[in-house]
């Protein structure tokens, strides 16, 4: 086997080394998503009504930081 030859091979080692580093990466995202998922879900469940609310002040807060910079960059 030539020069050439180790370097494709340790070229693809660390490919699939890094392939599989992403894909436990990914994995680890996913999991934690669907833990926070949970977690939201059984606190809307818990308190309705604290959740709404809190929906309402943070949707108040977007459509006022919006509406600030379109005035202040009019088109």
């Amino acid at each position: 086997m030539g020069h050439s030859d180790q370097y494709l091979q340790q070229v693809e080692t660390a490919a699939r080394r890094g392939l599989g580093q992403i894909a436990d990466g990914v994995h680890t995202v996913r999991s934690q998503v669907a833990r926070a998922t949970d977690r939201t879900v059984g606190y809307v469940h818990d308190a309705p009504v604290r959740s709404a609310l809190v929906v309402l002040a943070v949707g108040t807060l977007v459509f006022a930081a919006v509406r600030l910079l379109r005035a202040r960059n009019p088109r």
